[in-house]
């Protein structure tokens, strides 16, 4: 059996009446490659939307704080691809009308029938699982080598296992000619431990790119790749070049449907992450990319592997306390 296969389905079940939401987790998990996480009011529904993948929705319409159609709402701005199962007391068609139009797939009536509910989770399952094997094309924007590592690397790394094609673009080796050699070498050295296609300047200056430069050099490897989603630099940041690595990824990446932004070396407190990958089985591989930055380490603190798995523990505590990598959601992907 594959690593694949032994993966269990992860399941948001969203449900405030404490005997059904019971009853509904007791059917799902009753099939051992289902896992449930239970949100008892469609408040915590939506966070948890918002901040976690899943494949499965399972939410009530009627529910405190914020009603189910909020939670297909969420669900459906963060994780379009997420499928959807709402359930109702109600008859009314409005109901299903209204849980339909804003994105569920299925609308099953309460009481729920064991065998229906087993056999739409597993349909839409199945579907999910289909979309989810095809391999989609990464493209990961770095002001400089060893910013893409640090700050999105595990989440690269587990594009990589999932089949994904992962291409990094490093804007600027900000180095004087002397040492340009020595920063290709290690950036091509991290680059074949994380797996991924390395593009890098041809004609690199001491001097960054200007803006309206970055743009063409971002829109030319859009262009190549074609990716389905991209990576860069968070706009939260005091560095003008990373704030122009940001802008001119906006402007270029303009028509890629997912765009992310990571935490950098200079972003500052007005990070304010939305989504939280648990990449704790990935920081080993991370950490060894990042030693070939050794050199760098005491003028760039952020490529120390040791503060990256420090990093990681930190925004671990937004997920059960493991090893976290965060990003702030400008355009939906998940």
């Amino acid at each position: 059996m594959t690593e694949q296969q032994e993966r269990k389905a992860q399941v948001l079940l969203v449900e405030d009446n404490l005997t059904d939401a019971l009853l509904l987790r007791s059917i799902l998990e009753g099939d051992e490659t289902i896992r449930v996480t239970l949100a008892q009011d469609g408040i915590r529904g939506c966070q948890l939307a918002e901040n976690q993948r899943w494949d499965l929705v399972v939410t009530d319409i009627n529910l405190p704080g914020r009603d189910g159609i909020e939670v297909i709402r969420a669900t459906k701005a963060h994780q379009p691809d997420t499928p959807i199962i709402a359930t109702s007391a109600y008859s009314a068609p409005a109901y299903t009308e209204t849980a339909f139009r804003n994105g569920a797939n299925e609308v099953l009536a309460k009481p729920l029938d064991r065998e229906e509910l087993l056999r739409t989770a597993h349909d839409l399952l199945e579907v999910k699982a289909i979309a989810d094997s095809l391999p989609r094309k990464i493209l990961a924007v770095g002001t400089f080598p060893g910013d893409v590592e640090a700050g999105c690397g595990g989440i690269l790394l587990k594009h990589v296992r999932g089949g994904d094609e992962v291409h990094l673009l490093v804007c600027s080796l900000g180095t004087q000619e002397e040492e340009r050699e020595e920063r290709l070498a290690e950036a091509r050295r991290a680059a074949q431990v994380m797996e991924v296609e390395l593009a890098l300047p041809e004609n690199d200056h001491p001097e960054l790119p200007d803006l309206e430069q970055m743009v063409i050099q971002i829109q030319d490897r859009v262009h190549d790749v074609s990716p389905e989603v991209l990576y860069v630099p968070s706009p939260n940041d005091v560095r003008e070049s990373r704030l122009n690595v940001f802008r001119a990824a906006d402007i270029a990446g303009s028509n890629v449907q997912g765009f992310c932004c990571y935490q950098a070396a200079t972003t500052t407190l007005d990070f304010r992450p939305t989504i939280f990958e648990d990449v704790s089985e990935f920081l080993d591989q991370k950490m060894a990319a990042l030693s070939h930055y050794e050199a760098q380490v005491k003028g760039r603190p952020h490529l120390d592997p040791e503060l990256a798995r420090a990093t990681a523990r930190y925004w671990g505590r937004f997920l059960g306390y493991g090893e976290v990598e965060p990003l702030e959601m400008i355009r939906q992907v998940l």
